[in-house]
């Protein structure tokens, strides 16, 4: 292939990338109690790397897991973080030995971009100020992460080369990963639990407080507009007037192709009983009601060749890269000095 990636930022095992989830106060943070972690969780080079950002990854892991974890896994977790903390600053200290400058006005951009789901620079600091983060810290971190990116793009540039051979020889060996699942083209109406009209105007507490109220709406709408079409209405004209899908009823609902298994299983189930032309009763989902119409189906598909080329040739060389960096990352712990001191 002639045309060639540009160097791609390759972030190993999530090691380079700092969040600051929009999320309320962290109360998750006893979650903690049962375990002890140390100020100090390791030492790279005579480098000490503190416990705050460990206990607040943990924690917003925590927040995300749908059980409580055990004493065990949450041990397994923060030897992870630390593991990748310590790689974190192997590839920051080398990357100062090679003398590589962090660009100040990317680091605003970054920066910028937390900021930006925030409603104000006040809002913003109260966020950092719960997660026990200063602005110093956060901008730090990213210049460590950037400074890690920088170096680690350098040991892959001009050292990888996906040939054509190889593209199509992995498109032959694997197409059972190609095969496409059925599809089907739809148009629908939604009668949403929430309009687009109340999510901008109240707050999500005083919406979820009248629930039963806006749930009931909804389904007398759908159940209306369902009669309405048992009457003879043209669905695609009262999905223009009725829709509260704003993305599809200036289309008369139409949704395009979409495969089995991407909308709401209540959707799927629904669409798979229709014939070409019919029109279902009502359906329900997390969204509110819809009510849809069959237009198109299509059956499972081999994706040809020529529309996975480029997606092929991206994911074999982002492999390569991993690869190159996991031996890049190797050697530099087999030169450095590394004390961890958990558990």
């Amino acid at each position: 292939m002639k045309n060639r990636f540009c160097l791609l930022v390759i972030i190993i095992l999530t090691l380079f990338t700092f969040s600051l989830p929009v999320v309320g106060k962290a109360s998750a943070q006893t979650s903690t109690t049962n375990l002890k972690i140390p100020e100090v969780v390791a030492n790279v080079n005579g480098v000490e790397i503190q416990s705050k950002y460990i206990s607040f990854r943990l924690n917003q892991i925590l927040r995300n897991v749908k059980r409580p974890l055990t004493l065990r896994e949450k041990s397994s977790v923060v030897k992870d973080l630390i593991e990748k903390e310590v790689i974190r600053e192997l590839v920051h200290q080398q990357g100062k030995k090679n003398n590589l400058k962090v660009d100040s006005e990317l680091i605003e951009k970054e920066l910028e971009s937390l900021r930006k789901p925030y409603l104000s620079d006040e809002e913003f600091n109260k966020a950092l100020s719960a997660r026990n983060i200063t602005l110093e810290d956060l901008k730090n971190s990213m210049a460590v992460d950037i400074n890690a990116r920088q170096l680690l793009n350098e040991q892959i540039k001009g050292k990888i080369n996906i040939s054509d051979e190889d593209v199509k020889k992995y498109y032959e060996d694997n197409k059972p990963k190609f095969q496409r699942p059925e599809s089907f083209r739809t148009r629908h109406i939604l009668a949403a639990l929430f309009t687009p009209k109340e999510l901008r105007t109240q707050s999500i507490s005083e919406l979820q407080k009248n629930r039963e109220y806006f749930f009931s709406k909804a389904e007398k709408k759908i159940d209306d507009i369902i009669k309405e079409l048992k009457e003879g209405a043209d669905f695609e004209e009262l999905a223009k007037q009725k829709s509260d899908d704003e993305g599809s009823k200036i289309n008369g609902g139409d949704l395009g192709f979409i495969y089995k298994g991407v909308f709401d299983p209540a959707f799927d189930e629904a669409v798979s009983k229709l014939s070409l032309g019919e029109t279902s009763g009502k359906i329900e989902t997390r969204f509110g009601f819809h009510v849809v119409q069959l237009i198109e189906k299509q059956p499972s598909e081999l994706a040809p060749f020529d529309e996975m080329e480029n997606a092929i040739q991206k994911f074999l060389f982002t492999e390569e890269a991993k690869k190159l960096v996991q031996d890049y990352v190797e050697d530099l712990k087999k030169q450095a000095t590394i004390k961890t001191f958990f558990p």
